[in-house]
């Protein structure tokens, strides 16, 4: 029996209802006008993981998709991961986005949604604030491109995905679902799929942390930031704002 992608992920539902808007770019917007997001959204769609999303604008909903781009020999590069919620963006500069495991999400029209942020102000002011958290997460992988050996980078970038995950409501202060490759973090980080499997096998033989079957359990979360010169927020922490989109 073939499996039931809309069983494994599912659908959105009314915009009223949505389980990411809490901590997605229409957080703002209050419940009594949440009719006129739905005027914003043309669509909903799943995708397969390992596919390419076309969409130009779109608020993932479940799952995980990331940016990519190639160089000219055909070598990739992952710019961005995003998770549910995260609003993405495909623009014409040649980045590809491709879902990482099976996807679903909103697809907006870019003309409403600008429309929209025209005449509200919050969302503008939310969407910038996603441009910031954004150039952050690029501002760090390139210190980790140019001064973290590949254990620190591979710890980095989990860390941070954890982080994400967690003000999310997802995983727990010890790890959560990260369902990334080798291949991935390879490409994320500059590395060689080889040295990517090298640190990761550092971090599970120091005791650190483990990322096993799309699963990452950290097993010492102090010496796992000092490896990654870490200095975001604590896993018990809570962020400046829990609600806020990363």
């Amino acid at each position: 029996m073939s499996r039931s992608t809309t069983t494994l992920t599912p659908l959105p539902g009314a915009c009223a209802a949505c389980a990411v808007r809490p901590f997605a770019l229409f957080r703002v917007i209050p419940q009594a006008r949440v009719g006129e997001i739905a005027r914003i959204r043309s669509g909903v769609r799943l995708v397969r993981g390992g596919e390419a999303i076309r969409e130009r604008v779109f608020t993932l909903y479940a799952g995980w998709a990331f940016s990519w781009t190639a160089t000219q020999d055909g070598r990739r590069q992952v710019l961005d991961f995003h998770l549910p919620g995260d609003l993405v963006e495909r623009t014409e500069d040649g980045a590809e986005v491709e879902a990482l495991t099976d996807v679903s999400f909103c697809i907006l029209s870019r003309d409403r949604l600008c429309d929209f942020m025209g005449h509200e102000p919050s969302l503008a002011m939310a969407y910038a604030d996603g441009l910031m958290r954004e150039r952050a997460r690029l501002r760090e992988r390139l210190t980790s491109l140019g001064r973290r050996d590949a254990v620190g980078r591979v710890a980095h970038l989990l860390l941070e995905l954890h982080g994400r995950l967690l003000r999310r409501g997802g995983g727990d202060p010890r790890g959560g679902p990260i369902p990334l490759k080798q291949a991935h973090l390879a490409d994320a980080l500059g590395l060689s799929v080889e040295h990517a499997n090298r640190a990761l096998a550092v971090l599970r033989k120091d005791g650190i942390a483990t990322l096993q079957k799309g699963r990452l359990d950290i097993l010492d979360r102090e010496a796992m930031e000092e490896i990654a010169s870490w200095d975001g927020p604590g896993a018990e922490e809570p962020s400046a704002s829990r609600s806020a989109a990363s």
